[in-house]
């Protein structure tokens, strides 16, 4: 999901709570932010640290003064092929940027049917990756190239890869039974970050703090929950809603990181690139913030609710619009079908996304996520 999402459902869950409703109404407090901030915790610590510290061991930047697909393929191959003796191998592959909005664009597929490595040389972009014409290679031997390795290797999807704009992207292969090799997709992300373990340490390490230094508020007597418990509690859930929700995608998480190697695979829902699954979580963390809101507000027996009728409010502004929102994904799931038995039928791989930022990265660009 985008990073906006996460944020929303962060403090959405922290809405669930009515002494943090009071605190923000009454003490003026930014404890339904902080719901917020652990939400997107998880891919600020990602992308802002853990892309950093990843090494590959191999690396592929492209000269654009001298462009040969088969190098770049045979960089590809040579992991596979150290994981093939070693288990693992990993490859960093970068962009070209030729001027301050000017890209070279190449993409990168695993032909499982034919174990082949296969890297086509694109055209020059600009950063929407709307293509120049006449910009390609004149020499298909320098544009194209295609290299066999030994192993099979799979993944969760066949999927073509285009690198064009920002960073490139980063792919691990490990060998698996009977000699296969996975194609893993961004190694590095979904990982210790995106585990139960994380957040449950932070919660106990913040509530230990909270503990000692968090006093009692006002009316004590009205909450089940003491105040010091309030901020571990959010901050868990937050980053528990934001491993939920990344769930529903084609990538999983590693769940119980350091106890677990390997991240799982997502439910495949939905993509994060598609509008409206992101607009459903966060529709639904809008309606959720504005009923908590009312049904928590100070002093209820002095002040009429907003929602009289939460039936009503339920049904016109969450099952109508979620009934809106059904028609049109599943409308756009069955034209996406057609297109990719299209694609089979003349032995191409299909563009899926492989939850990207925008649908202008789809395919490509982990940076921005």
């Amino acid at each position: 999901m985008k990073g906006f999402t996460h944020f929303i459902s962060g403090i959405a869950v922290a809405s669930f709570f009515p002494q943090a409703v009071h605190m923000a109404s009454q003490e003026q407090s930014f404890i339904l932010c902080l719901g917020g901030i652990f939400g997107i915790m998880p891919d600020t610590l990602d992308f802002k640290f853990a892309k950093y510290f990843h090494k590959s061991d191999f690396e592929i930047k492209p000269d654009p003064n001298n462009l040969d697909a088969m190098v770049i393929a045979e960089t590809v191959a040579k992991a596979i092929r150290k994981a093939e003796q070693e288990g693992r191998g990993t490859v960093q592959l970068h962009t070209m940027q030729l001027g301050s909005n000017l890209w070279r664009s190449y993409t990168l597929a695993f032909d499982s049917a034919t174990s082949e490595v296969v890297v086509d040389i694109g055209p020059e972009v600009d950063t929407g990756q709307v293509p120049f014409e006449g910009t390609e290679l004149k020499d298909p031997t320098k544009a194209h190239a295609r290299v066999k390795v030994e192993s099979q290797f799979f993944q969760q999807f066949d999927k073509k890869s285009q690198i064009a704009i920002m960073s490139g992207p980063c792919f691990e292969f490990v060998k698996r039974g009977e000699g296969k090799i996975e194609i893993v997709f961004l190694p590095w992300h979904r990982t210790w970050s995106h585990s139960f373990t994380l957040g449950m340490l932070i919660a106990v390490l913040v509530g230990l703090f909270t503990f000692f230094m968090v006093p009692e508020g006002p009316n004590p007597e009205l909450y089940s929950i003491p105040r010091w418990m309030l901020y571990p509690l959010i901050i868990l859930f937050g980053s528990m809603v934001h491993i939920i929700e990344d769930s529903t995608g084609f990538m999983g998480n590693n769940l119980f990181y350091p106890f677990t190697k390997d991240r799982t695979n997502g439910l495949g829902l939905m993509s994060a690139a598609e509008a409206i699954p992101n607009f459903l979580f966060v529709w639904t963390s809008i309606i959720c913030i504005l009923y908590n809101l009312d049904r928590f507000r100070w002093a209820p027996e002095s002040t009429p609710p907003g929602i009289e009728n939460p039936t009503t409010f339920f049904f016109w502004f969450y099952a109508i619009p979620l009934a809106v929102m059904a028609y049109f994904f599943f409308k756009g799931k069955k034209a996406k079908g057609k297109d990719k038995d299209k694609g089979k039928g003349k032995g191409k791989p299909y563009s899926s996304d492989f939850d990207s930022a925008t649908s202008v990265e789809r395919e490509t660009d982990a940076s921005v996520i």
